[in-house]
């Protein structure tokens, strides 16, 4: 999954370097549809690979059918393979909304039509809980750049896009998943 994520984060990263401002919304639309059918098709695929593993090893293939019933199953691949990226993407989806509204409400103040779509891109593609760090990161960021420059331009103020940040930060946080998963907090938050 990781190479995935990185390869459909990389590849719009890219194309946005390249194509320039702006990128496009109904690019990023179509991108963002193909990440979900691309994951989830994924993790479809992993759960038949679960199946047939546990059906040719003697002690787990009585966990299958006919000697279970097809739950026990359907909640493990569950637990273990959908619900992390049904997190994400329900966090995707509740974050597109939100800045959407926000956005709309301050007359486009806050971030550029395509902005909404690279956060709920990132946002679905580093899973939960990574997700949760990504978006503390990108905060913590964010305040860091602010003070940063509102201490150069001598107290003036302007708005910073965030255009440039939100897939290399993704990125770097699926880079960093090694070391992230030996955290405390990781193994509270994981499901």
């Amino acid at each position: 999954m990781t190479f995935l994520s990185l390869g459909i984060l990389v590849f719009a990263f890219g194309a946005s370097l390249l194509k320039g401002r702006p990128f496009g919304i109904k690019v990023l639309k179509v991108i963002f549809i193909i990440a979900i059918i691309a994951v989830f098709s994924l993790l479809i695929y992993y759960s038949y690979q679960q199946y047939v593993a546990w059906q040719s090893v003697e002690p787990s293939k009585f966990l299958l059918p006919p000697y279970q019933a097809i739950d026990y199953f359907v909640k493990y691949v569950g637990a273990r393979f959908f619900a992390p990226y049904l997190i994400s993407l329900i966090a995707a989806i509740l974050f597109l909304f939100a800045a959407k509204r926000l956005n709309k409400k301050y007359e486009e103040r806050f971030f550029e039509p395509e902005e909404l779509w690279f956060g709920a891109l990132a946002i679905f593609l580093v899973g939960h809980p990574g997700w949760l760090f990504y978006f503390t990161s990108l905060i913590l960021i964010y305040f860091l750049i602010h003070i940063f420059s509102f201490l150069i331009s001598h107290f003036s103020s302007f708005r910073i896009s965030l255009y440039y940040l939100w897939l290399p930060l993704a990125i770097f946080v699926i880079l960093i998943n090694k070391w992230l998963v030996e955290l405390e907090v990781w193994k509270l938050l994981k499901i």
